[in-house]
């Protein structure tokens, strides 16, 4: 009964959320988070929602927030979806959790959803709006977003363009999977092309076949050549720490000298258990980090954590920039020294003694950093750009 009069309390609340805040001091951002869409939609899947209920989440997400995580909003509204913790959606640090929140929304929508109702009115049923309207207004918006939670990139590695598209990973255009399994950006080290599923795997295409390495991740993989020749694989796990994973070619049996296929063979799954390694604390970072290894085989890693971005060297990490959101990219000049971009509302930026904006064009996802200075970004289309 208790959690029978919860749902009735959250879906005829006298309180209903807006179509974005009404809070002039709430700044909303006018492109969407490519990280949130991301988890949205990898919730979803968990879940086994149908496509109605996703696309409602989507709507939703873009009516409440432009598919971003606000710390702020009307009244006591916070998150994605703008959800109340005075009308029992959960603690503040909760819906602040993105995959929590969508875990919420796609909940009640499954429970109230029925055959007349379309997704903007779905999402309407859940979120109580004053405009019942917006949601399907948004539809365009949303199935755009849709379309991107399944893509990411680019990386951009001796000229060829790397990219996710319709969850398979391309080279140039050339398919490289079809299992229709990945999300995200994908990561090259030397031969080996690394990708993640929706449900937090990385596979690696070794010998023209993907094979598991490692789970639990939240964010894209990192993957670096280190100068004994090894591969190290760097992510942010789901508990938000910065970890690494030393020889991840080791564990499935492959040499660094293995040829790269382009032949799709399917996940093997790697029955090890994965041997992740801290190099943060947990609730540290979002996103993907981006790794240079030096010489002398230490490594520089940087990440994001909220509005900050964060370095660390032989495990000592220091504030070096604020005002990103977005993942950084970090490249090795020939000089030695070190150039770092990111996106900064969805426009590129160079870190240099602040942030330097490098044009007016608006991308998404995270960028591709070349060590001449070039810089690979895409648009909202799909559409890789070269700038530099």
């Amino acid at each position: 009964m208790l959690r029978l009069a919860l749902v009735l309390a959250l879906l005829f609340s006298a309180s209903p959320a807006h179509a974005l805040p009404l809070n002039v001091l709430c700044r909303v951002p006018g492109v969407h988070d490519a990280e949130v869409i991301r988890v949205v939609h990898a919730v979803g899947l968990s879940r086994g929602v149908s496509d109605k209920v996703m696309l409602a989440g989507f709507e939703a997400g873009w009516v409440e927030s432009h598919m971003n995580n606000l710390s702020c909003g009307d009244a006591d509204s916070l998150g994605v979806f703008q959800q109340r913790p005075s009308m029992g959606w959960g603690a503040p640090e909760q819906i602040m959790d993105v995959s929590y929140a969508a875990g919420r929304f796609f909940e009640y929508a499954v429970r109230v959803d029925r055959p007349e109702l379309s997704a903007g009115l779905l999402a309407d049923a859940v979120q109580r709006s004053c405009c019942p309207e917006r949601y399907d207004q948004a539809v365009g918006r949303a199935q755009s977003m849709l379309r991107q939670a399944w893509q990411g990139g680019p990386e951009v590695v001796a000229g060829v363009v790397h990219v996710v598209e319709d969850g398979d990973v391309l080279a140039d255009g050339t398919r490289l999977s079809t299992s229709g399994d990945f999300v995200g950006r994908p990561s090259v080290a030397g031969r080996f092309v690394f990708a993640r599923t929706a449900r937090g795997e990385v596979r690696v295409l070794a010998d023209g076949a993907w094979r598991a390495v490692a789970s639990g991740v939240a964010g894209d993989p990192e993957a670096v050549t280190l100068p004994d020749g090894t591969v190290g694989l760097y992510a942010v796990l789901a508990d938000g720490s910065v970890a690494k994973l030393s020889d991840p070619l080791g564990m499935i049996g492959m040499g660094a000298g293995s040829p790269q296929g382009a032949r799709e063979s399917g996940s093997i799954p790697n029955e090890r258990a994965t041997n992740w390694q801290p190099v943060s604390p947990a609730g540290f970072a979002a996103g993907k980090p981006s790794v240079i290894p030096h010489p002398d085989g230490s490594v520089t890693i940087y990440a994001r954590s909220g509005h900050k971005l964060m370095a660390a060297t032989a495990g000592t990490w220091n504030e070096i920039a604020r005002g990103v959101d977005a993942s950084p990219e970090a490249a090795l000049r020939p000089d030695g020294t070190v150039a770092v971009h990111t996106l900064i509302d969805g426009r590129l930026h160079r870190l240099t003694t602040t942030w330097e904006p490098l044009g007016d064009i608006r991308f998404i996802d995270t960028v591709s950093a070349q060590p001449d200075g070039t810089v690979y970004a895409r648009t909202a289309e799909g559409k890789v750009l070269k700038a530099g």
